[in-house]
């Protein structure tokens, strides 16, 4: 039997424009949009039995986190955390992890980096609807030099040979994303957050091979020179961008590569306690600062920006969104574009043309808030409902 869900008396934002219905109609059927849009076009179906009364609360797209770790939980140290996992562990994690985020009203996310394939298995389960959780999009292993940042949790590249043949392996083992450590970070002792690594034949070669099998390209870039090569080679995002220039920034804009900022990241490890080593903390604070201010650079040159939270790392729990996108607003980015960074354009630069605004035949994830976001950030961290797939899967009414 097909499913059919009505949501009515919703304020509608429906990722494709900013004009708003405040007596609108969701339908949903066999987990796909028919309608979306004010009460009179809705042709009856608001007064089927079973509809749902949102009581003039706000109707948005699914939200989505462009940058996870669904292995890891948040622990102070998360180099040694990594280390000590089983596979058998690391796939309980991924579960709770999903859970957590489904429930705080994110329908997809993009994972960066787990504990060898145990997310790409975590990526299937989710489809086949043996695990509850967003879809889940997954580069499986972060791609890394000879002990560089993120090799305990990576697969360690030295040639150009070695990098295609790399992501072929992930590509046909499943994964859907490809990510490469073009820089340092802030989590691997002994090695500067803002250093380079890979040489710029390697980097090329990893967007030729990943676009050769139709996969996009996240790359790990905290300082100036790594961020630069990386957007020279023609990566789709950089994560983090701690140090941008206004050169690269229009070079980003040009291309275009995106900005998955992940604000969350450092200052959570900051702000969060005493127990990160002391590395982490020492490295964060160094690059918090211009983070900040290279974000709010980006943002006044018209970047394009999508959101993520780094989730997984020190103190920066699964869910956490609502403090990512409200980080963003207070360095700049206006609600209008918070909205579509964790949308409409997130869905963009994921490949994902189905999800990411709410219209006929696309598939039918929303979300029902408590407020608007338009005019309140806040109204992220309030859920009422949430639907993936034409199905309500949390219920806060």
């Amino acid at each position: 039997m097909v499913e059919t869900v009505v949501v009515r008396g919703a304020r509608l934002y429906d990722g494709r424009g900013f004009d708003v219905a405040d007596n609108a109609v969701v339908v949903c059927e066999g987990g796909r949009i028919m309608y979306a849009g004010p009460a009179t076009g809705a042709r009856g179906f608001d007064a089927l039995p079973g509809a749902v009364d949102a009581d003039g609360r706000t109707i948005i797209p699914g939200l989505i986190d462009a940058h996870v770790h669904l292995c890891s939980n948040g622990s102070p140290d998360f180099a040694a955390d990594a280390q000590s996992l089983s596979a058998h562990q690391a796939r309980d994690r991924c579960a709770e992890a999903a859970l957590r985020a489904l429930e705080a009203r994110i329908t997809t996310v993009r994972d960066l980096g787990g504990i060898g394939l145990v997310t790409v298995d975590a990526a299937r389960a989710q489809a086949s609807g043996g695990l509850k959780g967003p879809r889940i999009l997954t580069a499986g292993q972060v791609l890394t030099v000879p002990g560089g940042h993120a090799h305990y949790i990576g697969r360690e590249v030295a040639s150009v040979a070695e990098m295609r043949k790399a992501i072929e392996s992930l590509g046909e083992a499943g994964a859907t994303a490809v990510k490469v450590i073009a820089t340092g970070g802030v989590l691997t002792p002994g090695i500067g957050a803002q250093q380079s690594s890979f040489p710029p034949e390697q980097l090329r070669a990893a967007v030729e091979e990943a676009h050769r099998l139709g996969l996009r390209v996240a790359a790990h870039a905290i300082g100036a020179e790594g961020i630069a090569a990386a957007v020279d080679a023609g990566v789709d995002s950089i994560e983090h961008g701690c140090f941008l220039s206004d050169p690269v920034i229009g070079e980003m804009i040009g291309n275009p590569t995106w900005l998955v900022a992940t604000l969350s990241a450092p200052e959570r490890i900051v702000n969060g306690g005493t127990e990160a080593p002391a590395y982490a903390i020492e490295k964060s604070t160094e690059v918090m600062k211009a983070h900040r201010k290279s974000f709010a650079r980006a943002v006044e040159l018209g970047a394009r920006i999508v959101s993520g939270t780094d989730a997984g790392t020190p103190y920066n729990f699964h869910g956490g969104l609502s403090h990512e996108l409200k980080l963003m607003h207070e360095s700049g980015l206006g609600l209008e574009r918070v909205l579509t960074s964790a949308t409409r354009d997130a869905a963009q630069l994921l490949g994902l043309g189905d999800i990411g605004s709410l219209e006929a035949d696309k598939i039918a994830d929303f979300v029902l808030l408590d407020g608007d976001p338009l005019n309140d950030v806040g109204a992220y961290a309030r859920v009422a409902l949430v639907v993936q797939n034409g199905r309500i899967v949390i219920d806060r009414r």
